[in-house]
């Protein structure tokens, strides 16, 4: 008797694949970011770090964010401009169903952005304060932060800086976070 694999579980396996060779390709390139972009062009973001690498200092890195998210919505990120790697909600038919996240780097700095046309893609927003890369009282000051997130606040938290930038349009609502090292590295 032969059991069918559901859609849902094939593309989970297969996400899980992809990610595998993915990270084997990254250990035969030397754990290298850049040797995998294939632009040529100078980047106005740059590239995210080897996973292996610490970004200036912080406590998690612009590959643990992307790892985050990988998991949690059981995607792979796909490669943008300038070494972007992003999420996006291809299958949106409605425009409030629509969202994107965004990871980068910048200096010493991880950059994520959410895009979102209703309120599940800054439900994603929540939820990552809640991840495993964040301390319990670093979530409940990211909770605070996204209160006043329309001030463009800046915080000092204990391991790292964030700041939050929130603007709301017609069809869309943007979150920027960006988290900064204390100390340098």
């Amino acid at each position: 008797m032969k059991a069918s694999i559901r859609q849902e579980e094939w593309q989970r396996n297969a996400n899980w694949w992809a990610r595998g060779a993915a990270l084997l390709m990254l250990a035969t390139a030397g754990t290298h970011f850049p040797s995998l972009m294939a632009s040529e062009e100078i980047p106005v973001r740059l590239p995210l770090p080897a996973p292996a690498l610490r970004t200036g200092g912080l406590p998690f890195t612009a590959w643990d964010v992307v790892q985050y998210f990988s998991t949690v919505l059981e995607m792979s990120a796909e490669k943008g401009n300038a070494g972007v790697l992003f999420f996006e909600n291809q299958q949106a038919t409605q425009p409030e169903d629509r969202w994107r996240i965004e990871i980068w780097t910048e200096g010493r700095s991880v950059l994520v952005e959410f895009r979102a046309g209703g309120d599940y893609g800054l439900s994603l927003a929540r939820e990552f304060f809640e991840s495993p890369l964040f301390e319990r009282d670093e979530s409940e000051q990211l909770y605070e932060l996204l209160s006043h997130a329309q001030n463009n606040p800046l915080r000092k938290l204990r391991r790292f800086s964030v700041g939050m930038t929130y603007k709301e349009m017609v069809d869309e609502q943007v979150l920027l976070l960006k988290f900064a090292a204390l100390h340098p590295a």
